[in-house]
C-alpha cells in the first residue's frame, strides 16, 4: 500500500500568483506560514508568520486543519503535525506538502512517525532535485511511499509515543532558548557591576 492510497497529498499554494499587486485592491488578508515557521524539532513557531493580501478568496484546502501533516519540501525536510487549534487556519505556501490521512485506515500520528523514520528520510534524500541545502523534493514523491498499515490500536501506541517525544523536544528547545537569554542577562549584569567597580 502506498501513502496516496490512505491520504490526500497536495502542495501548498503558490503565493506569488495570489498576492495582490501594488495597485490591486486587497479583498482578503490571510495569515501565511513560511519556512522560518517550521522548527526542525517538529513544531510551528508562529511568531515568524506573515500576512498575505489577495484580490480573491483562496480555497479552504490550502489552510492548516487539525491533524494535517506539513512536510517542508527543502532542507531540512521537517514533518510537522497540526496538533493545536491555534495552529489551524494558516495559509500553507508551496514550500510545503499538505498530507491529510483517511483516519479509518491510518492515524496521522502514525504517518508522522513513518515520515520521520530514518529509512524514509534516506528515500527523501535520494529523490531530491538540486544539490545540498538548495535541493527540493517534489510533493508527488510522497504518493509513492510504501507503508505498512498496522492495526489502529498498534498505530495509536506508536503515534502517541512520537507525539510525546516531539512535545518533549519542543519544551527542551524553548527551555534552552530561555536559559540562553537568562545566562546572557546574568553575564551582562556581572560585567556591568565589575565595570563600575562593585
Amino acid at each position: 500500500m502506498t501513502l496516496e492510497d490512505v491520504a490526500s497529498i497536495r502542495t501548498g499554494v503558490v503565493t506569488t500568483r495570489k498576492k495582490a499587486g501594488e495597485k490591486d485592491p486587497v479583498v482578503h488578508t490571510y495569515k501565511l506560514l513560511n519556512l522560518k515557521c517550521a522548527v526542525s524539532a517538529g513544531y510551528l513557531d508562529l511568531q515568524h508568520a506573515e500576512v498575505l493580501g489577495t484580490t480573491e478568496a483562496l480555497k479552504p484546502e490550502f489552510f492548516t486543519q487539525m491533524d494535517d501533516i506539513l512536510v517542508r519540501l527543502s532542507a531540512p525536510y521537517t514533518a510537522i503535525m497540526i496538533t493545536r487549534e491555534d495552529w489551524c487556519g494558516y495559509l500553507v505556501p508551496s514550500h510545503f506538502a499538505i498530507i491529510r490521512v483517511d483516519k479509518t485506515v491510518v492515524l496521522p500520528e502514525y504517518i508522522l512517525w513513518f515520515l520521520k523514520r530514518e529509512s524514509t528520510m534516506q528515500k527523501i534524500l535520494q529523490n531530491i532535485s538540486g544539490s545540498g541545502a538548495f535541493g527540493t523534493i517534489n510533493s508527488k514523491f510522497f504518493n509513492t511511499l510504501t507503508i505498512i498499515t498496522l492495526p489502529l490500536n498498534k498505530q495509536y501506541i506508536i503515534g502517541q509515543m512520537q507525539v510525546l517525544s516531539e512535545k518533549e523536544q519542543e519544551l527542551l528547545h524553548k527551555l534552552t532558548a530561555q536559559k540562553e537569554v537568562y545566562n546572557k542577562l546574568m553575564i551582562d549584569k556581572i560585567y556591568e557591576s565589575v565595570k563600575r567597580g562593585n
